[in-house]
């Protein structure tokens, strides 16, 4: 698997990533609520899981960590 270069699980990305979640997770929700009555309880939910995992995954992959490039000498 020469030039693969796979990724490791960093703990230190989820202080980033769970509070975004979550506050995607209830603004999401507030604005079903308010804007959109017409929507279904069961429907409003799925909503706001899909935007919170979707959150969660893109977020995770956009905050970088130390050594994840290791010819990146970024500011860390």
């Amino acid at each position: 698997m020469k030039g693969v270069v796979l990724m490791k699980f960093h703990k230190g990305r989820l202080k980033f990533v769970i509070p975004l979640s979550l506050g995607v997770a209830i603004a999401s929700y507030i604005m079903l609520v308010n804007n959109y009555a017409e929507v279904g309880d069961r429907d409003r939910i799925l909503i706001v899981i899909g935007a919170t995992i979707l959150t969660a995954i893109i977020s995770y992959f956009l905050f970088p960590q130390e050594g994840d490039n290791p010819k990146d000498r970024g500011p860390y």
